[in-house]
């Protein structure tokens, strides 16, 4: 036994021997349950061609992605930040470029896609994980805050493991089994999973928000590190989704503005979409300009009622017939 000195007290810690999986150390005491179990029977599922789908729940906050992560990155060493997916597209495109047995996490992008949304493409990919998955041998990983927020057809069915997340780096495994005479689910506690932080080596931080290295103006100057190239890739897909439901919303609400509203706007850009050889209003000008510069879209029908209205109502911009006579 080695002794550890404490301010408060003395813990006695066993002497446990390192076990080698792929790129990373495990602590091996068998008799005292210190084993990789459930990444080694991750790996022999892979091997037998069966399905991994494995949902990781938590609060917010303690590290629900990193530690499914590093999960993933002890099943394979190619597993890297492109294989944390956020989308549908992106995870077809994993299925069909990455290698067989590399993990999959499909993020819960829930903090920038509804979540009508969100189940629309996760049922997409679980349904293409039991289509294909037995060939592929790509185990899914789903972290969300918790599992009843997914379909009840998802979490009773299609899920084979439960990863709760209590706390950073502590958490417990659960073994799915859903019954085929009711509609029960009956989970069985599998094992206790214990994580220090990964690249502590390369950085002791435990988080990158607020780190001047994460996103700097210089590239040169970035981390590489694989959670800070995680970080960086959420913050842009949350910036990108955000500027997508800005302008949705935006379109939405302008759609409300009466002809009178959109003239007032439009009239700014009238040099832009007025011909004066051709004495005339450009209706396709119109509408680009009205949805790039005032981010107002309105059907063919509306733009025609504000051309002869802008006419109408201006008719000092246009030339009269007796000018164009002359």
């Amino acid at each position: 036994m080695r002794k550890i000195r404490n301010l408060d007290h003395t813990i006695k810690i066993p002497n446990l021997k390192k076990m080698r999986l792929g790129n990373h150390s495990f602590l091996v005491n068998s008799k005292l349950g210190y084993y990789p179990y459930f990444i080694i029977e991750l790996m022999q599922r892979i091997i037998q061609k069966k399905a991994n789908n494995i949902v990781g729940s938590g609060e917010g906050g303690i590290g629900k992605t990193y530690q499914l992560s590093d999960i993933c990155r002890c099943l394979s060493k190619r597993f890297d930040v492109d294989d944390i997916v956020f989308n549908y597209v992106d995870f077809l495109r994993c299925v069909l470029t990455t290698k067989r047995g590399t993990p999959i996490e499909f993020d819960e992008p829930s903090y920038a896609m509804s979540k009508q949304d969100w189940y629309k493409e996760l049922t997409k990919a679980l349904v293409k994980t039991i289509e294909s998955f037995r060939f592929k041998g790509k185990p899914l990983f789903i972290p969300i805050i918790n599992k009843n927020l997914l379909e009840k057809s998802i979490r009773q069915y299609l899920l084979q493991y439960h990863v709760h997340i209590r706390d950073r780096g502590s958490a417990t495994v659960y073994r799915i089994y859903a019954s085929q005479f009711r509609d029960t689910v009956y989970n069985y506690q599998l094992c206790t999973l214990r994580y220090g932080l990964f690249d502590n080596n390369l950085c002791n931080k435990d988080s990158c928000l607020g780190c001047r290295k994460l996103d700097p103006s210089d590239y040169s100057k970035r981390c590489i590190i694989f959670r800070a190239r995680y970080e960086r890739k959420k913050m842009y897909t949350q910036e990108e989704r955000y500027t997508i439901a800005l302008e949705e919303a935006e379109l939405k609400e302008y759609s409300k503005l009466s002809l009178d509203e959109i003239q007032a706007r439009l009239m700014t850009h009238f040099d832009k979409f007025y011909f004066p050889d051709k004495d005339d209003i450009d209706i396709d000008l119109m509408a680009i300009l009205l949805k790039r510069e005032c981010r107002i879209k309105i059907g063919h029908n509306r733009l025609y009622r504000l051309k002869k209205q802008i006419k109408y109502d201006h008719p000092n911009l246009f030339q009269t017939p007796m000018m164009k006579e002359k």
